[in-house]
């Protein structure tokens, strides 16, 4: 079940070009699968007029959290990853289908580039639950990514 809510950063670490954010929400999150992504609605950036879609990085249903890894490339993700720890960030969550979980005795390699390994942290997660180890392959751009 989709839902439009707001998080508090509780946590935030910078990378350079991108940063991680890490958000808790005051009630209980709805189920969401490895692969599933975020609409962040951006406030305080005036040319940003539609929410921004955000692969999520990883789930904490315990805590409430989802930690979302945010790459600044136009206006809207650079405001985005300029909040403060304790400022509050409205989402629509999740939305997506998500990937598909193998089988068990499956031998799984999960491969991205850039900001495209934000979603495969959580994929390995869950899989790694299931009993299966799967081997990730990443690359970035630049030798800092």
């Amino acid at each position: 079940m989709k839902q439009i809510t707001d998080f508090r950063l509780v946590e935030k670490q910078d990378f350079g070009r991108s940063v991680m954010l890490r958000l808790r929400a005051k009630h209980v999150l709805p189920s969401i699968n490895p692969g599933q992504f975020v609409q962040v609605r951006v406030d305080g950036s005036p040319s940003t007029y539609l929410r921004r879609p955000i692969s999520i990085h990883d789930v904490d249903l315990q805590q409430n959290e989802i930690t979302l890894l945010v790459q600044q490339v136009g206006e809207g993700t650079r405001h985005l990853a300029a909040a403060e720890v304790d400022d509050v960030i409205n989402m629509v969550l999740p939305l997506g289908n998500g990937f598909t979980i193998p089988e068990k005795n499956d031998k799984v390699l999960l491969v991205g580039g850039g900001i495209g390994i934000a979603p495969l942290f959580y994929f390995a997660k869950v899989l790694s639950e299931k009993g299966i180890k799967p081997t990730m392959l990443l690359g970035g751009k630049m030798k800092s990514d």
